[in-house]
């Protein structure tokens, strides 16, 4: 086993799946209190206070919740407090730590009606199935992760972002005691449990776009 692939936790792997659980409980939580009309900066004190309500109050990444043409950007890029629309698209992605092990998980959602919206939000999902399919049929390298991801993503119309959205170690916080690599780097076969897939499709024309991750395991169908 690589290096980087070692954890002090005897059952991660459990500690990990009560912290991804969590993390999607959250998610889902947020959803029913984002409305058309609010700002993003309403939608992350929401978020703030929802974690803090269900015992996490203290996050590896901040909050990030995007509006519209602000689902194009990224964690990095500087906030633009778009306000949600009647008929609009928009991403929740949460970085909290339960009980000292990291949680990480993002979705996208749309509000009203837009049928294009609606696509890129099931797709993004599609394209992390796809990958997290061909990475146990396969044990392809994080590398060859993102290169199939670009490819489906293609194939559906969309543009993969994966200069700022690159997949990363996931384990108690903090992962970088294990490896700061991104998963877009690593040129073995992920661990299953120890690192998390990130999926960033576009639209083509930059006007908006998807964003879905979760963590890589091997689980019973």
């Amino acid at each position: 086993m690589h290096s980087t692939e070692v954890s002090k936790i005897p059952d991660i792997e459990r500690a990990i799946d009560d912290a991804r659980i969590k993390t999607w409980d959250a998610i889902t939580k947020i959803k029913t209190a984002i409305i058309p009309g609010m700002k993003e900066s309403e939608a992350i004190r929401e978020a703030q206070g929802i974690l803090a309500g269900m015992g996490s109050r203290k996050f590896w990444h901040k909050c990030h919740i995007r509006f519209g043409g602000n689902t194009v950007l990224s964690f990095n890029d500087e906030y633009r407090d778009q306000v949600l629309g009647e008929n609009d698209i928009y991403y929740i992605d949460l970085g909290p730590i339960w009980n000292g092990i990291e949680g990480d998980a993002g979705a996208t959602f749309v509000v009203g009606k837009n049928p294009d919206y609606e696509r890129c939000r099931d797709d993004s999902k599609k394209v992390f199935d796809g990958v997290a399919k061909h990475w146990q049929k396969t044990g392809a390298s994080g590398q060859a992760l993102y290169e199939y991801a670009g490819k489906l993503a293609g194939e559906m119309g969309w543009e993969l972002a994966p200069s700022y959205v690159r997949g990363h170690r996931l384990s108690e916080f903090p992962h970088s005691m294990y490896s700061d690599l991104t998963l877009d780097t690593v040129d073995y076969t992920p661990a299953s449990h120890r690192w998390v897939l990130e999926v960033h499709i576009c639209d083509p024309s930059k006007k908006f776009g998807a964003f879905y991750e979760d963590v890589l395991a091997k689980r019973p169908s």
